[in-house]
């Protein structure tokens, strides 16, 4: 039975290239450059804004990424960014947010650990939001690309990873994609309420949920060789790299994080995965699960659940076969 696109968000290695080529070769880019880059945006950290935060915008190709763009964010999180330089076709564009404070935490004071990414491909929106989400589905598309704060590689190979960062997050909202909501990504397996809690753990850093929150997450993703983390992108890359590395560490982090109220039965998280349409998903309490996903049939209230290491969850969202 066929399946269409917007079915399919997990494929292998072989068949991403695939895709990616023919696209490359139905849809060719061949401008030579493009024109002078302006870009308006926000940061946000837990949902709400990241004032004085370091705004960077950066050019990767197949040499060292250049910074042809900085700026701070206003006391909304807010900023403006531009470059008069063109733009060349092989070029992809990011931007980068470090430090700042959050003020869903307000009087926390500047956060070092914080550094969000958002991948914006070739032609970037006019306006940009920089976020956990952004910074997952950057990270996950870009695993092979990306070291520390660099993304570099060859053209093709950039360019087909860039162009699946919208399949799981609107770059101009930092709200999911519309791949993500699918059906088969959403209520049938356990990709959406995997990516909200990747999501949430960078958040408790980034907002500061307790004080030691940023060095509890650090530790619990430290790789099993190298050196631990220091800030939430570092932490997002090491959980990519080694997917398998005792991942009960980092889930056990969502109780301490988000403690489930008393008499309820969902925690408080900043990204809990929901659809306006059935069938709805949502991040429930389950210890040393990835997931339980509800879904809302016809007048009744299904739930299932499915265990599941990083492993699984890496095939999920970075597409290993």
């Amino acid at each position: 039975m066929k399946r269409s696109r917007r079915q399919i968000l997990k494929i292998d290695t072989a068949h991403f290239l695939t895709i990616g080529l023919t696209a490359a070769v139905l849809g060719c880019a061949c401008a030579s450059s493009k024109a002078a880059v302006r870009l308006e945006g926000q940061v946000q950290a837990g949902g709400g804004p990241v004032a004085n935060s370091t705004v960077t915008l950066w050019a990767a190709s197949t040499g060292e990424p250049r910074q042809i763009g900085q700026t701070r964010t206003g006391s909304d999180g807010r900023f403006t960014l531009g470059s008069g330089e063109t733009i060349g076709s092989d070029v992809i564009l990011y931007v980068l947010a470090k430090g700042g404070e959050a003020l869903v935490n307000r009087g926390s004071g500047d956060n070092p650990a914080i550094a969000m990414l958002s991948v914006l491909g070739n032609s970037p929106p006019p306006t940009v939001l920089i976020n956990e989400m952004t910074t997952v589905a950057s990270v996950w598309t870009h695993n092979q690309f990306i070291d520390d704060t660099a993304i570099k590689g060859h053209a093709l190979g950039l360019r087909i990873a860039a162009g699946n960062v919208p399949s799981f997050v609107d770059l101009q909202t930092g709200g999911w994609g519309p791949i993500i909501q699918d059906p088969l990504n959403s209520g049938q397996t356990t990709t959406m309420a995997n990516f909200a809690t990747l999501s949430d753990l960078l958040s408790g850093c980034a907002i500061r949920v307790k004080p030691d929150a940023c060095s509890r997450l650090f530790a619990a993703v430290t790789p099993p060789k190298g050196s631990a983390p220091t800030d939430t992108l570092t932490a997002a890359q090491a959980i990519a790299r080694y997917p398998w590395h005792q991942p009960e560490r980092p889930f056990r982090l969502m109780d301490e994080f988000y403690p489930v109220p008393a008499g309820k039965t969902m925690r408080a998280v900043p990204f809990m995965p929901y659809l306006s349409f059935p069938p709805s998903a949502w991040v429930l309490p389950l210890k040393f699960e990835w997931g339980r996903i509800s879904r809302r049939g016809q007048g009744n209230v299904r739930q299932r659940s499915q265990l599941m290491g990083w492993g699984q969850l890496y095939d999920r969202l970075a597409g290993a076969g």
